[in-house]
């Protein structure tokens, strides 16, 4: 079907601050507290998890694989206390904990996340690549196109 706007190709910046914000807000229990980091190549997520004492802990991720509306995050390290290893199947531990709407989990120690949530009814856009920088995310849409919002969508400004 002909879209209203077409593209081949788009660049798009994704700002850490709101990603941030927005994942704070599907936090969930142990997890007590919880920053994402942005730097060039690499994404730290630290928080604390309580099980009775707050335990701070640190996990870097160094990539995001795209394909098509899926993205799969790959936990490169993780830590406890700044130092002490967190073994990976410990993460498959969580997964009856995630939001099943919004992101699942697979091995070895990849969170997966559909976009069709995030996105608007009226876009259609895959991803072909996301590279993480200082401050957020750079991704690359495929082909796509998209509509007018339908007037219950239309934003005010």
């Amino acid at each position: 079907m002909q879209r209203f706007v077409t593209w081949d190709q788009l660049e798009v910046r994704v700002d850490g601050e709101k990603i941030n914000a927005m994942a704070a807000s599907f936090r969930v229990d142990p997890i007590e507290r919880m920053e994402l980091q942005f730097f060039n190549g690499l994404l730290r997520v630290s928080g604390t998890i309580r099980k009775f004492i707050s335990v701070p802990f640190t996990v870097d991720i160094r990539e995001i694989r795209a394909n098509g509306r899926t993205v799969r995050v790959p936990i490169a390290s993780a830590s406890a206390f700044g130092a002490l290893p967190i073994p990976q199947f410990l993460f498959g531990l969580a997964r009856n904990k995630l939001p099943a709407d919004l992101v699942h989990y697979e091995e070895p120690a990849t969170f997966v996340v559909s976009l069709d949530r995030f996105l608007p009814s009226f876009v259609d856009a895959d991803i072909e690549n996301i590279w993480i920088i200082d401050g957020g995310l750079a991704v690359t849409l495929g082909r796509g196109g998209a509509d007018l919002p339908p007037s219950s969508e239309k934003s005010n400004g």
